[in-house]
């Protein structure tokens, strides 16, 4: 063959004779992000945590705005038995509820008083022996 037919030759032949693939030069796709990509997964991202957070923060608020509902109420209840308790305290300190006391609980008489005991009906009574003796001096 002559020079200017090789240059025909080698200058016409399909382009899959040219460059036959190599097994060495076959290209992977690669799995690392492209800048473009990176600052939109760096939003998300911080986007996710501030959610999170900002629900913990607000389930944490919830939990304490009940927490001071509960105390207030209690403290209200607190407020109305105390003011219960003083008037108690008032009433106590008074002659008459300690001349009630002492005639219901004690069973004492005033001077010149006799006290009456009602007994149930079938009830045996023993018979009671009157001290003898000087009588008290009335102070």
């Amino acid at each position: 063959m002559n020079a200017p037919a090789r240059i025909l030759e080698e200058t016409y032949r399909p382009q899959s004779e040219k460059m036959a693939p190599d097994s060495h030069t076959v290209r992977r796709k690669s799995k690392k992000l492209s800048k473009t990509k990176f600052p939109s997964l760096v939003f998300i991202l911080v986007l996710g945590y501030l959610a999170v957070s900002f629900g913990a923060q607000f389930s944490k608020l919830t939990t304490m705005q009940k927490d001071v509902l509960s105390i207030q109420q209690e403290v209200e209840e607190l407020k109305q038995r105390n003011m219960a308790l003083r008037q108690e305290l008032q009433a106590v300190q008074t002659d008459a509820y300690v001349e009630k006391t002492a005639r219901e609980k004690l069973g004492l008489v005033k001077q010149g008083e006799t006290r009456v005991l009602t007994v149930a009906p079938g009830t045996e009574l023993q018979q009671l022996e009157v001290p003898s003796g000087p009588t008290p001096a009335a102070d």
